[in-house]
């Protein structure tokens, strides 16, 4: 799917890919440059130590920016790859929850928001395309048209079946 230009949910997501990216790249400069900012001591961490977390999600978090800024280009490949980085990077913020658990909670959350964005919220690919079920012929359009006039027309009165003769002339 490439679109001629991007969406709301395009810039919804690029946005908090970057934005993740960034917590990610600030969460990684604290743990390398003052790991005594963290709660839970090294040996509690789970499979690398401070140092090494600051140096692997300094990095995750440029490449979750460059993810953010591809999504604008409406490209399948970037919408995919997005998908893939938000999920890895919600299981990475699951191991330095101990450490951080509000900080990790809230990365973890806007991770789920991209991939609801990068899921749900795209403009379907027959419509961005212009083909597949949902063209209209004009015969549907007709169709729609006359329903439309007839829903937003004055209602007219009801007469009672037993007061009207054959010529819809009503008695009494």
């Amino acid at each position: 799917m490439r679109a001629d230009s991007a969406n709301g949910w395009q810039y919804f997501v690029a946005t908090l890919l970057i934005v993740i990216g960034m917590i990610n790249v600030i969460q990684g400069m604290v743990a390398l440059f003052t790991p005594n900012f963290y709660v839970v001591g090294s040996s509690e961490m789970l499979l690398l130590e401070y140092g090494s977390w600051g140096v692997l999600l300094g990095l995750w978090g440029a490449v979750l920016v460059v993810a953010g800024l591809a999504v604008l280009s409406g490209s399948t490949w970037a919408r995919v790859f997005a998908i893939v980085l938000a999920c890895l990077n919600a299981l990475a913020q699951m191991a330095f929850v101990m450490a951080m658990p509000l900080w990790s909670m809230v990365a973890i959350a806007i991770d789920l928001l991209v991939i609801f964005g990068l899921t749900a919220g795209w403009p379907d690919r027959s419509r961005a395309e212009g083909g597949g079920t949902s063209r209209r012929t004009a015969t549907d359009e007709s169709v729609y048209e006359s329903g439309h006039r007839a829903a937003h027309e004055a209602p007219r009165p009801a007469g009672s079946p037993e007061r009207t003769t054959q010529h819809g002339q009503t008695t009494g």
